[in-house]
């Protein structure tokens, strides 16, 4: 009998460290989002691992029945076509590679997303609460750098550890060491911090005090949109934006929102190649007031890849085949305001466009099996509680708005970014405020389900 409690001691010590450590790292991706989003693959793995530790000590079968959803198999469609497309593409080892990269990240969100449903809402309270601790610090990081020119990475790639490839395009060097960096740099940082708001937010929300709760929220917003501003990250900004407009039809119909939503989602998969050249069609990147590197250059380039679909429509030329295509933006002799010519000889090493991108690199079927993945999240989301349902709208368009004009599909940094922020969705709805919600929401289901045969009799 003594040895059975002192088992028992030691598994509650056990479980107190694991849940102390997953703290630890969730608090370090969340600073990481802000301050250095390539590591947030890294932190991921070592979060999943954690986690996998304590799903296979309480219930191993757990990420199998999660698997078991619409999403999941949705996913294991998708995943398994990457592999497949690998074997195509111009350089197999790399598209291998990112294959497995997709699969490793997607077993992640499965296990950590496994471990946050094993939580107590009071271990939920203490993961939340890490999580916004280390989001706060990576934001007064970040509002640092863009205030006051980078003086932190500046000072730690000079003299501590170099943090990024140092390039004319990138910085500005002066007697060996870098005085300033490009705008674009922290551009990584703003759009993981962009996607980690929503999933905040509801921590936010769940953890304040009914006094604090409205200011908490409004500083977290008002924080997130100086960053935003104060950045040249277009794409967060149009991101930030709409993921602000979906929440607020949502707070008016789910319904609504719901089906917008795959419409978009349906019409952005389906029809991504006339769209993408349609703005280079109408002329738009002869508008003058537009950013010529960055808003006409994407005209182009999209006009550009949009042609080179019809390689291999069905099947798609492979993963990072765009690379291998050398790209470059020629000059456009018919450009009266010359924006043409001060883009030529820019290589387009990715469409900047993921829709466009899974046309040209896993054609028509890797199309439908992405446009099966929004679909099938989409409706496993209308079974979800009001907030939480809402909320994870919020966190799908922002992930869509930043597909359409943002990074590589591939970018490892950004697929945990993302990832991360899924999993966090299910830490918030374990907080004791979402949850008792989520449990009133189930109730009332159930009441619905067993009123129904007796409303029909």
């Amino acid at each position: 009998m003594s040895s059975l409690r002192a088992a028992a001691k030691d598994w509650r010590l056990g479980a107190v460290a694991l849940l102390r450590v997953e703290a630890g790292l969730i608090g370090l991706v969340c600073f990481a989002a802000g301050a250095v989003p390539r590591l947030l693959p890294a932190l991921l793995g070592l979060l999943a691992l954690i986690a996998a530790i304590h799903v296979f000590a309480v219930d191993s079968a757990l990420p199998l029945r999660l698997l078991r959803s619409a999403v999941g198999i949705a996913l294991a469609a998708f995943i398994a076509y990457l592999f497949i497309n690998a074997t195509w593409a111009p350089d197999r080892s790399e598209a291998f590679a990112k294959a497995a990269t997709v699969l490793g990240l997607v077993a992640a969100v499965l296990l950590i997303a496994a471990s946050y449903s094993l939580r107590d809402p009071q271990e939920a309270r203490m993961l939340a609460k890490s999580a916004l601790a280390g989001l706060a610090i990576g934001m007064a990081f970040l509002l640092i750098e863009l205030n006051f020119g980078e003086p932190i990475a500046r000072f730690l790639n000079n003299h501590v550890v170099h943090l990024f490839e140092v390039t004319p395009k990138k910085t500005k060097v002066v007697e060996g060491e870098v005085t300033k960096l490009s705008a674009f740099v922290l551009n990584r940082n703003v759009t993981s911090l962009v996607l980690l708001l929503i999933p905040c937010l509801l921590f936010t929300g769940a953890l304040a005090t009914s006094y604090s709760r409205r200011f908490s929220l409004v500083a977290l917003i008002a924080a997130t949109a100086a960053i935003v501003l104060l950045s040249e990250s277009g794409t967060s900004v149009v991101a930030f934006f709409v993921g602000a407009l979906v929440l607020a039809l949502a707070a008016l119909s789910l319904k609504v929102t719901r089906t917008l939503l795959a419409v978009g989602w349906t019409i952005a998969t389906l029809l991504a190649v006339p769209l993408g050249a349609l703005p280079y069609e109408l002329g738009w990147h002869h508008w003058t007031w537009l950013p010529p590197q960055s808003v006409a250059a994407r005209f182009y380039i999209w006009k550009y890849v949009a042609d080179e679909v019809h390689q291999k429509p069905i099947t798609g030329i492979g993963i990072r085949g765009t690379r291998a295509l050398h790209l470059v933006i020629p000059a456009d002799s018919n450009d009266p305001n010359n924006s043409g010519f001060a883009l030529e000889g820019r290589a387009a090493r990715h469409p900047h466009n993921i829709y466009l991108q899974t046309w040209l690199e896993l054609g028509g079927i890797g199309a439908v099996l992405l446009l099966a993945v929004g679909l099938a999240g989409l409706w496993q989301m209308r079974l979800l509680p009001p907030a939480l349902q809402g909320a994870s709208y919020g966190l799908f368009a922002i992930s869509g708005a930043i597909g359409l004009s943002g990074f590589d599909l591939w970018q490892t940094w950004l697929l945990a970014a993302v990832a991360f922020a899924w999993a966090a969705m299910q830490l918030a709805a374990r907080l004791p405020a979402l949850f008792l919600a989520a449990d009133a929401h189930a109730c009332a289901g159930e009441s619905r389900k067993a009123a129904l045969p007796a409303t029909r009799a």
